[in-house]
């Protein structure tokens, strides 16, 4: 069994994508043997490509904003693989499935990764809008034989869009840390962090907005805290955002870090006292799978996709609004410290038992051999 595995990006500029791939197939049995990654170089693909290990890349120029590229085209159809995966929507990997199908008429399964969320599908860019309206993008969706969901409500944001062919349901996993560092933190506050690209979905501005009601309120209860915004600027929506901090000066409060990967991005979780994720819509994120592994207690919606978290006490829920985002604050900050540590217990007990790259690799194994050789359906697929 050969699988040719197709992406936009195998570097940072992919976000969380980048380690979703990644570390399933670094934790995929005989990787090597049965996988090739094709996808495009960007300006990070040099400074990241070792940290896919002996995984087999092949990176190709990127002729156009829609990642079209002969040469990944013809590469990929002489291959000889027996399944093509690709990961992500709207872009020339998705259009690939009907090359691919009528030309080898051998296996399309495609990893939406959030990518049909209703947020997404109803807030989506013109650039998108158009692709979903053409042709090409229509007909590759026929052309795909399953698809990849990380949870329940991605499972079923597919089957919102009209398609009723079957559906894995994997998890990302986390890769727990190994050795937690004696990082010392720059103050003698406590962190709250939020960790992602600074894009209207993700409910920064409403994080902003609920600090500042707290400052109005009640100060006092913001004393002993700081909100640290890690992430890259998407659209300029950081001038957004550093505009709602200026105009309720709110810098005492909340400090804008940027992007920050590697050793200066695990710092962050090891000097964090939670994580918040205020997302309106989230395939499964893999910044709130890792605070749980650093032990963090987490705030999230209920959109972030991982109910689990809620079940087992390890995240205070709130609603993708201002008002709510504020209340779940104010009830992380008014825990004592026992209780906020157990939570975050809580959370790295729930990835160590559910959310591991080894599981989900497994499961993924599984699913390429049934869509190889067919046989009694995974119990997973639906």
């Amino acid at each position: 069994m050969k699988i040719a595995i197709l992406t936009c990006s195998i570097s940072r500029n992919a976000g969380g994508l980048m380690d979703a791939i990644r570390d399933l197939y670094k934790s995929l049995p005989e990787n090597s043997k049965i996988l090739t990654i094709y996808s495009f170089m960007d300006v990070n693909s040099k400074k990241d490509l070792p940290s896919w290990g002996n995984l087999v890349i092949k990176l190709y120029k990127k002729k156009n904003p829609f990642f079209y590229s002969s040469e990944v085209k013809n590469d990929i159809l002489s291959s000889g693989n027996d399944i093509l995966h690709i990961h992500g929507l709207w872009r020339y990997p998705h259009a690939f499935a009907t090359s691919w199908k009528t030309k080898t008429n051998r296996t399309v399964l495609a990893s939406p990764h959030g990518m049909l969320d209703p947020y997404i599908i109803k807030n989506q860019g013109f650039f998108k809008r158009v692709i979903g309206n053409l042709l090409f993008a229509k007909e590759a969706f026929k052309n795909i034989d399953c698809y990849h969901a990380l949870s329940v409500a991605e499972f079923e944001a597919i089957r919102n869009h009209g398609i009723n062919k079957p559906v894995a349901i994997i998890p990302n996993g986390v890769t727990m840390p190994t050795s937690i560092k004696e990082y010392r933190a720059i103050d003698q506050k406590k962190h709250l962090l939020f960790l992602g690209r600074l894009h209207p979905k993700k409910g920064v501005d409403m994080l902003i907005e609920a600090i500042a009601e707290i400052k109005k309120s009640n100060p006092k209860l913001l004393e002993d805290w700081v909100v640290d915004i890690v992430g890259w600027d998407q659209d300029n929506y950081f001038k957004k955002l550093k505009a709602i901090v200026d105009r309720n000066d709110l810098s005492t409060y909340i400090k804008f870090h940027g992007g920050l990967f590697g050793e200066a991005k695990e710092k962050m979780y090891a000097t964090a006292n939670a994580y918040i994720l205020p997302s309106h819509g989230e395939g499964l994120p893999m910044t709130i799978l890792e605070a749980w592994s650093w032990g963090l207690p987490v705030i999230m919606t209920p959109q972030c996709n991982i109910p689990e978290g809620f079940l087992s006490d390890a995240a205070i829920k709130i609603d993708n609004h201002k008002d709510s985002v504020k209340e779940g604050i104010l009830t992380l900050i008014q825990m004592n410290t026992h209780d906020q540590k157990e939570m975050g217990f809580n959370g790295k007990q729930l990835v160590e038992k559910s959310f591991t790259w080894e599981l989900s690799a497994l499961k993924m194994q599984e699913l390429y051999r049934w869509l190889n050789e067919g046989g009694m359906k995974p119990p997973f697929v639906k």
